[in-house]
């Protein structure tokens, strides 16, 4: 996957993971990760606090429409955007990895190279910008922008709930 290149995830999950392979490296094939550390609010929390991974719920599994940038929406696309959502994220590895949430059930530190954003090294905020798709069917083709703005230290992001992009 690359900057301002359209790719492909389809999800059986109610929501997307993105992180950095250093942040994963403690979870063990097969492990389930899910139900035991990535299922409480207050969990799910810690790693959204510390950009470790970074979840957020689609609202629906199917298949998405990736497209990643740099810097930060236009104010035009922010407005015209149905859904939005600011997170923040350590990459650790010069790459991020983007997955299906219910991955983290049976785990497998294999990712396609499809799902693979190479980035430098660093701390980012992340805005993700979407609409409902044509179809109003959440993630029927849904396109979701992915925007990756450098920051020198990690931001202030709201502290409460599992983050919800389609709200």
């Amino acid at each position: 996957m690359k900057i301002n290149e359209e790719s492909v995830l389809d999800i059986e999950g109610i929501g997307i993971i993105l992180f950095s392979p250093a942040s994963v490296r403690h979870i063990k094939q097969g492990e389930d990760y899910l139900t035991y550390f990535y299922s409480e609010e207050g969990r799910v929390q810690a790693h959204i606090q510390e950009g470790s991974i970074v979840g957020f719920c689609t609202g629906s599994s199917g298949r998405y429409l990736l497209r990643p940038r740099m810097g930060y929406p236009s104010d035009e696309e922010l407005a015209d955007s149905e859904f939005r959502l600011r997170l923040g994220l350590v990459c650790r590895d010069d790459c991020v990895h983007f997955r299906d949430l219910y991955d983290l059930l049976s785990w497998s530190p294999d990712t396609p190279e499809q799902q693979v954003l190479y980035l430098p090294r660093g701390i980012y905020h992340i805005t993700l910008t979407s609409k409902c798709p044509d179809s109003g069917i959440l993630g029927d083709n849904q396109r979701i922008n992915c925007y990756f703005n450098p920051l020198a230290s990690f931001p202030k992001l709201t502290a409460n709930g599992v983050p919800h992009l389609c709200e």
